[in-house]
C-alpha cells in the first residue's frame, strides 16, 4: 500500500513498489470503477488479451445453433412479458 495524490490534471501516480511487484508498464491501460463516494478499483485492462480469450471461447460454437437458441429465447421472453 502506498500513499499518492491526485495532480492539477487528475493523474494519481501509482507508487514504484506496487509497480515494481505487479509488472505496470509505461502505456499499460487501466479500468477504474467507483465502489462508492471514498473507494475506487482499478483493474488492469488488457485489450489484446481479453480479445483473444474471446477467440479461444468461440472456437467450436456453432452458430446455426446459437441463432435457434437465442430465437427460441427471445420469443419465450416476448410470451412471458407481452404475451405473444
Amino acid at each position: 500500500m502506498g500513499l499518492t495524490k491526485v495532480d492539477t490534471k487528475g493523474r494519481v501516480v501509482i507508487p514504484k513498489d506496487i509497480r515494481k511487484k505487479m509488472g505496470i508498464r509505461p502505456g499499460e491501460e487501466f479500468l477504474i470503477t467507483e465502489i462508492d463516494g471514498d473507494t475506487i478499483v482499478m483493474k488492469r485492462f488488457d485489450v489484446k488479451k481479453m480479445l483473444e480469450e474471446m477467440i479461444k471461447n468461440a472456437k467450436g460454437i456453432n452458430l446455426e445453433e446459437l441463432k435457434e437458441e437465442t430465437e427460441k429465447e427471445g420469443n419465450r421472453v416476448a410470451k412471458e412479458l407481452y404475451g405473444l
